[in-house]
């Protein structure tokens, strides 16, 4: 966990890799005591995590997300489900006492605008061949944590998605600063990917 002040709101960062099961602990762990509880997701995903039993299977996936799904189980052993278990685990607790989760990321709308904007159309062509090779790359991590990293420090080996990421950061620094104008603490679920550059952006 990763406490940081902003202004007079304590505010939590949880790191959690997404997609491992065993991290929905994490968030049952850290569960209680806020004021308020934010997630990495855009309004459209919290939707989606609450209504997964209507949709079951009907997720937006991406072949870079299917490579690292896959890739996770091969060298961690560890169970991989979609949407991300600690993410599900929070917006679950949360409706169960009546809380709302804050969406901390951009709206499906404003992501594909600056996705758009950022990653060149021979980026995107490209990103069936780079899944294909993340498939074969030899990465070095045993554990889900280092592995969550490594693979997006691979990701990021093409300019436009680098931006994207660090374009989300700072979208999410924003609105946790927002948050913490009007609440005395807040937690939010981060993935581990983002949540120190979040944290250091508050700083």
């Amino acid at each position: 966990m990763i406490e940081i002040p902003v202004g007079g709101c304590r505010v939590c960062i949880l790191p959690v890799v997404n997609g491992i099961v065993s991290e929905a602990d994490k968030v049952v762990a850290a569960y209680e005591g806020f004021d308020a509880y934010g997630v990495s997701l855009g309004i459209e995903g919290v939707q989606a995590i609450k209504n997964r039993v209507q949709l079951q299977d009907d997720f937006e996936v991406s072949e870079l997300d299917i490579a690292y799904a896959q890739r996770m189980e091969q060298l961690t052993g560890e169970q991989v489900e979609i949407p991300s278990p600690a993410m599900c685990a929070l917006v679950d607790r949360c409706a169960k006492d009546g809380m709302n989760v804050i969406a901390l990321d951009m709206n499906d709308a404003d992501f594909t605008e600056m996705y758009c904007d950022t990653v060149r159309a021979w980026d995107f062509v490209k990103e069936h061949r780079l899944a294909k090779k993340g498939m074969k790359h030899r990465f070095r991590s045993t554990d889900p944590a280092s592995f969550a990293m490594e693979w997006d420090s691979f990701i990021h080996d093409v300019k436009g998605y680098k931006q994207v990421s660090e374009k989300r950061e700072r979208y999410i620094a924003d609105q946790i600063r927002d948050v913490a104008r009007y609440k005395n603490s807040l937690l939010a679920v981060i993935e581990i990917e983002r949540a120190e550059n979040v944290a250091n952006l508050l700083r």
